[in-house]
């Protein structure tokens, strides 16, 4: 069984990537829209998302495999 803290980080760590999903659809949208200076911008930042993400993918898959 999950103690609550683990199932409490589970669920923020979920609830992150997410929210980070969410960003990075409206960060290519912006890309499809932007020009050439503000698609280096949005680029940097899709790029940071992703790291996040990747980031935050790891750290769940760490949890679950603690509790298994």
């Amino acid at each position: 069984m999950v103690g609550k803290e683990t199932k409490a980080e589970i669920d923020k760590l979920k609830k992150r990537y997410r929210d980070l999903g969410g960003s990075i659809d409206d960060l290519l949208e912006a890309i499809s829209r932007g020009s050439t200076s503000s698609d280096e911008v949005l680029s940097r930042e899709l790029t940071k998302a992703r790291m996040e993400l990747a980031s935050i993918a790891r750290r769940l898959q760490g949890l679950q495999n603690d509790d298994d």
